[in-house]
């Protein structure tokens, strides 16, 4: 556990910086960033930018404009190390990331949660009716009972968007990533039930261990009461134990979305 930190250090925290410009050990899931509260009501202190273009992934246009690419180190390196699993297992994809956190958090048009930097939007890896990886684009594609999209509801209704195939095989690997990841505890994968089976089945037949499909299956979930993510998934990573002691961090809170800037004390000092 941290110790209590000087008021220097908060002054530092409060202040978001970019992911490429920590030293390494932060910018892969250190622990300098504070998620405070709630995910629909709270705050990110010390947040890190992820960069708009990497190695593995890619922040489209009209997201990378928005300025809600921050979250804690850890969802930032969690993100990262993620793509870079997938694209060891099939070389050649980008994975397209969304909104994340606002640079100090708090409400973010359009998302009932991503407030307190543990929330990330990623697009689904997808492929041409070559088979070959899709660059991700200014759309989210909201892919039909068959796999394939033409259309997508964000960030703006669009029918006619250049068509792409749903790619199990990278999808996959991203959720296989995700949950064997060694310095982050994922909380949630919200994705669509049809989504889900893709992702189970696939697993199932290319013989991935019994308890990894079971933790796949216990957090691989439609949200209930909002759409069915069947055009991008939903990550959500959970408290670590010293953001619970110095950010209050804490699961969704029942009720609506805080709207009105986050007041209390952040970190917290006692």
């Amino acid at each position: 556990m941290r110790a209590a930190l000087s008021l220097a250090a908060i002054a530092l925290l409060v202040s978001p910086v970019r992911g490429d410009s920590l030293p390494v050990p932060i910018a892969e899931g250190g622990d300098e960033s504070v998620s405070c509260g709630a995910v629909n009501r709270g705050a990110l202190f010390g947040g890190v930018a992820l960069a708009e273009r990497g190695p593995h992934h890619l922040v489209p246009e009209p997201w990378a404009s928005r300025d809600k690419h921050y979250g804690t180190a850890e969802l930032v390196g969690l993100i990262q190390r993620a793509a870079a699993a997938v694209d060891a297992a099939h070389p050649g994809g980008l994975l397209g990331v969304a909104d994340l956190s606002a640079p100090l958090g708090g409400h973010v048009p359009g998302h009932r949660s991503h407030q307190s930097g543990r929330d990330a939007d990623l697009l689904f890896y997808a492929r041409d009716a070559s088979g070959a990886p899709f660059t991700p684009d200014g759309h989210m594609p909201y892919y039909t009972g068959s796999g394939k999209a033409y259309y997508a509801y964000a960030p703006a209704w669009k029918v006619g968007i250049p068509t792409r195939y749903f790619d199990t095989a990278r999808n996959w690997a991203l959720v296989k990533a995700l949950l064997t990841d060694r310095q982050v505890e994922v909380e949630r994968i919200f994705v669509a039930h049809r989504v889900e089976w893709w992702l189970l089945r696939h697993a199932i037949k290319t013989g991935e261990p019994r308890a990894l499909v079971s933790r796949a299956r216990a957090l691989l979930q439609q949200p209930p009461g909002v759409g069915h993510h069947a055009d991008h998934m939903h990550l959500r990573i959970a408290c670590s134990a010293d953001d619970v002691a110095l950010g209050r961090c804490q699961p969704l809170v029942r009720g609506r979305a805080r709207i009105k800037r986050w007041t209390k004390p952040c970190p917290f000092t006692p």
